[in-house]
């Protein structure tokens, strides 16, 4: 008895290319779910979500000033251990330091400070790998552009080639440092017979 043809039980991926052994579309844009991060990415929002619903409540910056909070950044945590061991001996000091408020938030600096120290260290590293991907390709998406430019301006010049150019063109970063026209020079000064001062004659 002959058995039924097997089907594949993997869905195809939305825009994926119908021609064997491709499995990319042929657009410029490639479709939604072919990319080939997506999945990490997804990851990475999922943990980064996770996180977030992790980290305690913090007052918003609303309600604690931004320079009030740089200006106290120098204060080391070791001060705040030994005034909390002063204002908890002296009772004259106790007025000046919520004693539960502050032991709080030295743990709460304590625990993150690593935390966030390696948080900030993966995203400058991701930041230098996205900087240095679109570097290497934006430098060689300026070859050729400017490689089909002159093959169009050539006497011997792929008509083909003008669309393209044209598209680039449009994208292209314009500018730069503006032309600063120098100031005119002060026109000399004529001083006339009459300007110039007369010798008085002396007795």
């Amino acid at each position: 008895m002959q058995e039924p043809p097997t089907v594949d039980a993997k869905p195809r991926q939305p825009g994926a290319s119908q021609v064997p052994g491709r499995n990319r579309c042929t657009n410029d844009v490639p479709a939604a779910g072919t990319d080939p991060f997506s999945q990490a990415v997804a990851t990475i929002q999922q943990a980064l979500d996770t996180i977030l619903a992790a980290i305690p409540a913090t007052p918003r910056k609303d309600q604690s000033p931004i320079d009030y909070v740089r200006k106290r950044q120098s204060v080391q945590p070791e001060l705040i251990a030994r005034a909390l061991t002063a204002a908890g001996t002296a009772p004259v000091l106790q007025s000046f330091i919520d004693v539960a408020e502050a032991r709080d938030n030295l743990a709460f600096t304590t625990a993150f400070r690593p935390v966030f120290d390696r948080m900030n260290g993966i995203a400058q590293d991701l930041k230098f790998a996205i900087d240095t991907r679109h570097a290497k390709s934006g430098s060689q998406a300026l070859t050729v552009y400017h490689t089909a430019k002159r093959i169009v301006k050539g006497a011997s010049g792929a008509a083909e080639l003008a669309a393209h150019v044209a598209n680039m063109k449009e994208v292209i970063r314009r500018g730069g440092k503006k032309k600063v026209t120098p100031p005119a020079a002060p026109a000399p000064t004529t001083h006339s017979a009459s300007d110039e001062p007369v010798a008085t004659k002396q007795s």
